[in-house]
């Protein structure tokens, strides 16, 4: 919460300095404090706010790209005068913790074309999935631990080597 609140209160002197408190200053002086905070994340201690801004912004690009690289492949897919049919449940065994995690994994699994979240075993450790259009119901799992990958990294905590006592 430090590094948040750190780059707010930058945005705003940004703003106060810029003359003007409005959106365009505030959303400049952000980046310019994000930009202030990574340059420095020893000294002002937010290597964690650093670490998981950046996750957070290469898992949207991640799953931008995925998300429209599946809906072509499910459009072209639909355009064949006989789609090969190849649907699979899958059983993909999960190293994410906790129902916020899965419950992200399931939504965002979900919103890929081509897939629907059947549900979760009874501990939680086990997603079933429905697949249509993979090569093989390995190709299917593949995709969805990749989706659990790039989850993993923004979810991670800290590595303890690199927080910094206040």
């Amino acid at each position: 919460m430090r590094g948040l609140t750190l780059n707010l209160l930058l945005a705003v002197v940004w703003a106060l300095f810029a003359g003007q408190v409005g959106t365009r200053e505030l959303t400049i002086g952000f980046a310019v404090g994000f930009a202030v905070l990574a340059l420095f994340p020893r000294a002002l201690a937010t290597h964690a706010y650093v670490g998981r801004v950046l996750a957070g912004l290469a898992f949207v690009g991640f799953f931008l790209r995925e998300l429209t690289v599946a809906n072509v492949q499910v459009a072209l897919f639909a355009l064949r005068p006989d789609p090969p049919l190849t649907p699979a449940i899958v059983a993909v065994p999960l190293r994410l913790r906790g129902e916020g995690a899965l419950t992200f994994l399931a939504a965002t699994i979900g919103l890929m074309p081509g897939t629907v979240v059947l549900g979760f075993s009874a501990d939680r450790r086990t997603l079933y999935a429905h697949a249509i259009g993979t090569a093989s119901a390995g190709a299917a799992r593949a995709a969805i631990l990749k989706v659990e990958d790039r989850l993993l990294r923004l979810l991670r905590p800290t590595p303890p080597h690199l927080e910094v006592e206040p």
